[in-house]
């Protein structure tokens, strides 16, 4: 057996085994993912309004009627994070309540749509507009939730889609953010640039050298 087909042999195998090496990160990840979702879900059943029981006479037990609520949902957080932390991350947004689960590593902001409800899309706007940042070192995803829990099908091609459009307007809201800002700043160096011409046009003759400035009034 030649050396160059030893050698074909050995490329082979590095190639196997680098292929197997991102086979099992990708592996990692769909499974961190799948343990986030699976969070997700659970606490979205938890938080759900329950349904009372009808009593002997066939009226319902007093309810509280909950308005609506949207909910953004936060991972990849450290364990080590802390709720007053997040408040700070999300101040632009201030969501009225802050879920977590520290051992997750996951957390849920909710916005009340009948304390706010001019600024609720502005406020979540902004929350998610926070996906991929960093906090304590750990780039964090921002996404939106859709009630009612499960793990149907359904519910999941339609999580998948809203995050996917919501991808789509952040990335245009960047790029009008990122636009806006250098007309801004161009519009200021303009003026900037226009009231040194004109200090420099209206600024008084000196006077000739040694001569005293007041000598210098009458010199014509």
């Amino acid at each position: 057996m030649s050396e160059d087909q030893k050698l074909t042999k050995k490329q082979l195998k590095a190639q196997q085994f680098k292929k197997s090496k991102d086979e099992r990160e990708t592996d990692k990840e769909d499974k961190k993912r799948q343990r986030e979702e699976e969070e997700k879900q659970k606490l979205e059943k938890e938080q759900a309004p329950k349904k009372k029981r009808k009593t002997r006479r066939g009226k319902g037990g007093k309810t509280t009627k909950k308005g609506n609520r949207f909910i953004v949902f936060v991972g990849n957080l450290g364990h080590e994070i802390k709720e007053s932390q997040l408040q700070a991350h999300f101040k632009s947004s201030s969501p009225d309540t802050i879920r977590m689960r520290q051992d997750k590593g996951i957390a849920f902001l909710e916005f009340d749509g009948d304390k706010d409800h001019e600024n609720i899309q502005r406020r979540m706007d902004q929350a998610l507009l926070q996906h991929k940042t960093t906090l304590a070192d750990r780039k964090i995803n921002v996404e939106l939730t859709v009630g009612g829990g499960g793990n149907s099908a359904t519910r999941l091609e339609k999580l998948k889609s809203k995050n996917e459009k919501l991808d789509a307007e952040r990335s245009q809201r960047m790029t009008k953010l990122i636009n806006d800002s250098r007309a801004n700043r161009k519009t200021d160096e303009d003026a900037d640039s226009n009231a040194a011409t004109k200090n420099e046009s209206t600024a008084p003759a000196s006077a000739p050298a040694g001569i005293h400035p007041d000598r210098a009034k009458f010199i014509k």
